[in-house]
């Protein structure tokens, strides 16, 4: 009897199981999915590749976006801790001076005369300061390579290579006004650099056109105020400069300005104070045989010198 009633109550047991799982489905429980996440480092969600990550999945990127921000909220860091450059000590910023900045600056200097170029053939194109109409040229090419490896050889050296003794910096001034404005360079070149410049040849441009095609009345004047314009400029941009040669080419067309306009422009070189001024190429106006209104006189350049202006100083 017993044994009846204990199949009976089984039987019923199952059969209310059964209709049970029929009228409400069972879902696997959120625990037990959390509980077989992967643990997510840090490091390995840095240094995933790209190309992984477009192939992530928007559960896995959703995972990783909020271990990034729990980390980031994280005051003693509790996630994984990435591993950052620690400050270098004393001994290590020390070593890290390269060995030809731990010289003298008086051996340095030596070192960098050694590394200049000898003088070229031909001139060499250089800067196009700002200061002045058009780009300098120079006699001696510039070691760009040593002025690359860091900031404080490139200041120590750039004077050097400028001063050189054998460096000779030509200038251009010409009437082209047009250009000027069209072409106006943003480097300015500092004092510092400027004023060791030693050797200048200077080339004014009025013009090369023939006798029959001269510039007349307004274009001759604006060429002449533009040409004045530029001598001044150049004066600013060496002042400071210890000038020790000086030489002056002259080009205009035939017959278009006066000894006297010649000499207003060149008396604004006066400011240079160079110690030796020469002649060189004037295309026209040497030989000019037809008295002295259009002759360029080659004997007033001495007017120009250091020594004569201080001895006329002194004479006054």
């Amino acid at each position: 009897m017993d044994t009846d009633n204990q199949v009976q109550i089984t039987t019923k047991s199952l059969k209310r199981h059964h209709s049970d799982n029929k009228s409400s489905p069972t879902f696997p429980k959120q625990h037990c999915s959390s509980a077989r996440k992967p643990t997510i480092s840090l490091q390995s969600i840095i240094h995933l590749p790209e190309t992984e990550v477009w192939s992530l999945t928007k559960r896995d990127l959703r995972s990783y976006f909020i271990a990034l921000q729990e980390y980031s909220r994280s005051s003693q860091q509790a996630v994984d801790p990435i591993s950052l450059p620690s400050p270098p000590s004393q001994n290590e910023s020390v070593k890290e001076i390269a060995p030809v900045l731990r010289l003298p600056l008086e051996i340095r200097e030596q070192i960098y005369k050694y590394l200049i170029y000898p003088p070229a053939s031909q001139p060499i194109l250089g800067p196009h300061p700002r200061q002045l109409q058009n780009s300098i040229r120079l006699s001696q090419p510039v070691p760009a390579n040593v002025l690359r490896l860091n900031r404080q050889i490139h200041n120590e050296a750039l004077p050097l290579f400028y001063g050189s003794p054998e460096q000779v910096v030509s200038i251009k001034i010409d009437f082209n006004v047009w250009e000027h404005k069209t072409y106006r360079s943003d480097l300015v070149l500092s004092p510092t650099l400027t004023s060791c410049i030693k050797h200048v040849d200077l080339s004014i441009h009025l013009g090369s056109e023939k006798r029959n095609n001269k510039p007349l009345g307004p274009e001759a004047y604006a060429r002449f105020m533009e040409v004045k314009k530029g001598v001044k400029k150049t004066g600013k941009w060496l002042a400071g400069a210890d000038i020790r040669t000086l030489q002056i080419g002259w080009q205009e067309p035939p017959q278009t300005y006066t000894w006297d306009q010649k000499r207003d422009i060149l008396d604004g070189l006066k400011t240079l104070r160079a110690v030796k001024v020469w002649a060189g190429e004037i295309n026209w106006g040497l030989e000019w045989n037809r008295g002295k209104r259009y002759k360029f006189e080659v004997d007033y350049l001495k007017e120009l010198e250091r020594g004569w202006q201080d001895n006329s100083k002194d004479i006054t």
